[in-house]
């Protein structure tokens, strides 16, 4: 009996733990609420934003950035060079700079007379009649004469009618009781959003005047800058021209696959006989901002968004600059730095030529001066960082607490690129780069940032189109065209087959 009783309860524990077990395989009752992380916020953010963008083109982007990024390998001169280049080859790596010779070759043969194509101009979608109507309702507020409303300031290309119906929202009934205003009354429309144009109160953030929400004055709205970016009345000199004297430097060597190979991840970089790692895992849009700058010999460089300190150990690979001034704001960031200069370049703490050549500073980028200037500028600026956006919530942007800086990204932006074009020297080159794939951070803060310049301080600079110098690199990653194609810059876009970026790419040629 005793032996029953104890196979029994044997029994029943046994049950009771497969029952558990089983319940442990269901899906979670947390899973079911609704996900509402910062990384769940983002996605729903874009899912809005860069759906009325790119349109049926955003669902393939929005896959690519779910899915595990791509890298290139770029060769560290001061290791096991040749040893790697050939192991890398082995293992089926191309170098990067043979793979844009042969498609620029191909190109030139077979398509010679091929010409990039002009983005369409278009003033017809909602969200440009929306924010026409946000500022013709300003504008209204801040001179309540309707004749005292200054031409200068319509900006949107507004129609007479426009006006007309302004002036007919300014005239009031008197001597009128309450119940006959409100019948006579026009509902005001201005502000009303068309549920065609598919955006919810997430989104307004990108759009709705930040004065509005929370009453925060001193918050620079993203519409403000999608004003410029469309604005189509050039107040200020603005000139686009082709890019002639792009090369791919010697000395820099970068390996990759090619699009749809068999291997897309490269192994862990081992030490070399020296001490330093053989070669450094990066994304290939960062390398392609480094090469946007056209690094000659001798050149005197400022990385002014340095950390983590890529691009800047990129650009001393090409063995080209004198000297690379390293600056970033924050104490941890410029700490990563030091430590991946460690452990690529030889003897970086104890030899004093490193300490003459690569210099870190810890300098708000808006208010760095220099005395002497500098010949080329890299500004990788802060931005909403889309790809980590969507897959962490680790110092997500989109956490609740940091809504002040998302919203006041566009303005920080626009005030780095500014001080990057006063650094730089007449003829010198600034490279302007993002890991977003927003208008408004790209081509919207180019433009504002050049018209701030030159209305500030009276510096003129040339946009260089880099459209025909990387047209190799269509082997290798997704360059936006047609109708998605940036104005000013090259846009790194996401895709399964070539898995890079987001990033944004511009080059400004400072010209007075």
């Amino acid at each position: 009996m005793f032996n029953l009783f104890k196979i029994n309860n044997c029994t029943a524990s046994i049950s009771y733990l497969l029952l558990q077990s089983r319940f442990k395989t269901k899906t979670h009752w947390a899973k079911l609420k609704k996900k509402t992380g910062p990384k769940y916020k983002a996605l729903n953010h874009f899912d809005d934003f860069y759906g009325s963008i790119f349109g049926e083109q955003w669902p393939p982007m929005k896959e690519a950035l779910l899915r595990r990024s791509k890298y290139v390998a770029v060769i560290n001169n001061y290791g096991d060079a040749e040893e790697t280049m050939k192991y890398l080859n082995y293992r089926g790596a191309h170098c990067l700079k043979d793979l844009i010779k042969i498609q620029q070759d191909f190109h030139n043969e077979y398509m010679p007379n091929q010409t990039e194509t002009e983005l369409p101009q278009s003033d017809t979608n909602a969200m440009d009649n929306y924010i026409s109507r946000l500022q013709t309702s300003e504008v209204a507020e801040v001179y309540p004469n309707c004749n005292d409303i200054p031409e200068v300031l319509d900006i949107t290309n507004k129609s007479s009618d426009n006006t007309e119906e302004l002036k007919r929202d300014k005239i009031v009934t008197i001597n009128n009781t309450l119940d006959q205003a409100l019948e006579e009354a026009e509902i005001d429309q201005t502000r009303l959003i068309d549920p065609s144009m598919g955006i919810n109160s997430e989104t307004l953030y990108q759009y709705v005047p930040a004065t509005k929400l929370k009453g925060l004055e001193e918050w620079v709205p993203e519409s403000l800058h999608y004003s410029f970016y469309n604005n189509q009345v050039k107040d200020f000199p603005l000139i686009v021209e082709p890019e002639k004297t792009f090369t791919f430097p010697e000395h820099l060597k970068v390996y990759t696959y090619e699009m749809n190979s068999e291997y897309t991840m490269f192994p862990e970089p081992k030490r070399s006989q020296t001490g330093v790692f053989n070669y450094y895992p990066m994304d290939c849009s960062s390398v392609l901002a480094v090469l946007a700058l056209c690094l000659s010999s001798g050149d005197r460089v400022l990385d002014l968004c340095s950390a983590p300190g890529g691009k800047a150990l990129v650009a001393l690979q090409t063995l080209l600059p004198d000297i690379v001034v390293c600056n970033d704001v924050s104490v941890s960031r410029s700490n990563r730095i030091g430590r991946i200069f460690r452990d690529y370049l030889i003897d970086f703490d104890s030899n004093a030529k490193w300490r003459e050549r690569v210099l870190i500073t810890r300098v708000d980028g808006r208010v760095f001066t220099d005395d002497h200037g500098f010949d080329k500028v890299l500004v990788d600026v802060p931005c909403t960082t889309d790809r980590h956006s969507v897959t962490e919530d680790e110092n997500n942007i989109f956490r609740p607490d940091r809504v002040r800086e998302r919203l006041t990204i566009p303005e920080t932006q626009t005030q780095l690129l500014v001080n990057a074009l006063k650094q730089v020297k007449v003829g010198g080159a600034v490279v302007y780069s993002t890991c977003s794939l927003s208008p408004i951070q790209n081509d919207g803060v180019v433009h504002a940032a050049l018209r701030r310049a030159f209305e500030t301080h009276q510096i003129v600079a040339v946009v260089k189109d880099l459209s025909a110098s990387i047209s190799g690199l269509s082997s290798t990653l997704h360059l936006a065209s047609g109708a998605i194609k940036p104005r000013y810059g090259q846009l790194v876009v996401p895709s399964i087959d070539a898995n890079f970026g987001p990033a944004y790419i511009a080059r400004l040629v400072r010209i007075k």
